[in-house]
């Protein structure tokens, strides 16, 4: 059974509080940043994403193409997704703040969407 826990973001800031989910140790979100960082090709849009997450921290509005709601097909858990060119971060809302799930490149949408709905649905039985 997944153990989860709930990091505070240190770098974004605002009326609304942001989390990281931490699944048995493991933070899908720090290391999604770190193979971004290592990689060195996509830290500007990686940056662009953190940008995108303080507007939403301080209600600031966003363009739907950047940030939307997302189907967590989870019935009374509502999902949001932070989009650039080519990455991707899936978050859900809840009572505590706003919680970025896991995160990842256009091209792997299809299995990084499919990874987000079953740590969703984990993480709402737990």
């Amino acid at each position: 059974m997944s153990k989860f826990v709930l990091d505070e973001f240190n770098n974004v800031n605002g009326i609304i509080t942001f989390y990281k989910l931490i699944d048995n140790e493991y933070c899908y979100w720090n290391e999604f940043c770190k193979s971004i960082q290592k990689e060195g090709v996509w830290v500007e849009q990686l940056d662009a994403l953190i940008s995108q997450m303080n507007r939403v921290a301080n209600l600031e509005s966003m363009p739907e193409k950047k940030y939307h709601p997302y189907s967590t097909k989870v019935k009374g858990v509502i999902g949001f997704e932070f989009r650039t060119k080519d990455l991707r971060a899936y978050g859900i809302k809840d009572k505590k703040g706003n919680i970025i799930i896991c995160a990842g490149k256009k091209n792997s949408q299809d299995d990084d969407e499919t990874q987000f709905r079953s740590i969703v649905k984990r993480y709402s039985n737990s």
